[in-house]
């Protein structure tokens, strides 16, 4: 092995958490990929419990340098499933390790590997963003895997690299108060609202009142007088707003 130089790392906390199951008879990749749109989610951390109809799991040959051909378990529960989103090839890629058990022969045995896809039969998840972070793969040479070779700061158009605009409102806060309630959102803007997640603005009316729709498809009206309004960030082609209770006297 060549000597390389240290790899990547950054310090990061998790900006919110996405809680949910998987339905009977969804493809783990396909839900997984609906949960990006759904939640608008960038970099992220997944862990899950479960059991799938049948699981494709794979390993990395590393003599070889490429995954093995799969093998395909059924019936059989999901001790553990750990994974991340990142990029790869500009596009949001999932890569997910899982623990299995079934019965074989009268006996209870376990087994693991790299994902490859599933038939879901139950699942429980929680998914840690990293909204501030964009993580993306590139070839190793060392090893021939696409691993994570770009950790930034996610950066707006016009903004010092690695700092956001959430971390910039959150500093200019401490600093003025009075400087983060001139953000003012607007009809197709998005909400990232601390109790209901990432939210669209369907509708403002001139007393206050913002009309959301939530990420399961209810509607919501909140008074966006009594939330303290972080400046946006850019996530694609949507403006995202924080917003948080205001503190009280």
């Amino acid at each position: 092995m060549t000597e390389s130089k240290r790899p990547p790392s950054i310090e990061a906390k998790a900006s919110r958490h996405v809680l949910g199951r998987i339905s009977r008879g969804s493809r783990l990749q396909d839900a997984l990929r609906g949960l990006v749109d759904q939640h608008g989610l960038r970099c992220a951390w997944v862990s899950a419990i479960g059991a799938f109809e049948w699981i494709d799991l794979t390993e990395y040959s590393q003599e070889h340098r490429r995954y093995e051909a799969s093998h395909r378990f059924e019936r059989c529960e999901l001790l553990s499933m750990q994974g991340n989103l990142s990029e790869r090839r500009a596009e949001p890629f999932w890569h997910l390790h899982a623990t299995v058990s079934l019965r074989e022969g009268g006996r209870d045995l376990t087994y693991g590997g790299h994902v490859v896809d599933g038939l879901v039969f139950a699942m429980e998840y929680r998914i840690d963003c990293f909204d501030g972070l964009t993580f993306r793969r590139t070839r190793d040479d060392d090893t021939g895997l696409d691993l994570w070779a770009d950790l930034d700061r996610a950066q707006d158009e016009g903004g010092e690299p690695g700092i956001t605009w959430a971390m910039a409102a959150e500093a200019s806060a401490l600093v003025n108060p009075m400087i983060v309630q001139e953000n003012v959102p607007e009809r197709g803007d998005w909400i990232d609202h601390p109790k209901f997640g990432l939210c669209k603005i369907e509708g403002m009316s001139g007393d206050g009142v913002c009309i959301l729709k939530l990420p399961d498809g209810r509607r919501k009206k909140i008074k966006i007088d009594a939330m303290q309004v972080l400046a946006p960030r850019s996530d694609g082609d949507r403006r995202v707003f924080a917003v948080r209770p205001k503190a009280r006297d």
